[in-house]
């Protein structure tokens, strides 16, 4: 797969592409809960060694909750809730392999969101847009994000665009199904109400 292609693009009303580029940032904000983060944008070719050095930032153990919002082989009703499975007390070298052999699925395609928390609370989550967020806006985030040559300062996302396609790859159906093996990936059951 090309380590170019990115997990969603910016395109016109009739599906073709825009001339939007992902450009490289970040900045502080707070969520819609009131928590103090941190967005970070980069383009697809640099999405998963940023995304690597931060999960590696985060305190050990890990855990790893893969929130599969699309089902790809068994659509889910529109508005159903996605499907959340989890993993505690990871190494942070297993996760980190995992990304890596994994990498098509996790940076190219847009099924999934990524959410990585570290033993202090921290969290890291890389969502079906390929921005990544850092919680909470703490320095030892900053200091990786300016080390990795990004500067502070809010940018336009796929996010703020009107017309967004998002990519969903056959080739990684397979590679789904062995992740969740390999991590040991636990279904959690919605909460109801």
């Amino acid at each position: 797969m090309d380590p170019h292609e990115p997990k969603a693009s910016s395109v016109r009303q009739d599906g073709e592409p825009d001339d939007f580029c992902i450009g490289s940032g970040f900045w502080g904000e707070r969520d819609p809960g009131g928590t103090t983060r941190l967005v970070v944008s980069v383009p697809p070719e640099r999405l998963g060694a940023l995304h690597q050095v931060l999960v590696g930032a985060l305190q050990a153990p890990l855990g790893l909750l893969y929130r599969q919002v699309v089902d790809r082989r068994n659509p889910r009703p529109q508005g159903a809730p996605p499907r959340d499975q989890v993993a505690l007390e990871l190494p942070t070298e297993r996760v980190l392999a995992v990304l890596q052999r994994y990498a098509p699925l996790v940076y190219h395609d847009a099924r999934g969101e990524y959410w990585l928390r570290g033993a202090l609370g921290e969290q890291i989550v890389l969502d079906g847009d390929g921005l990544l967020f850092c919680y909470p806006d703490d320095p030892a985030f900053r200091d990786v994000l300016e080390a990795a040559g990004l500067a502070e300062g809010k940018l336009e996302t796929l996010q703020d665009r009107d017309y967004v396609k998002h990519c969903f790859h056959a080739e990684c159906d397979a590679l789904e199904d062995r992740m969740v093996s390999e991590l040991g990936l636990t279904e959690v059951v919605p909460r109801k109400g």
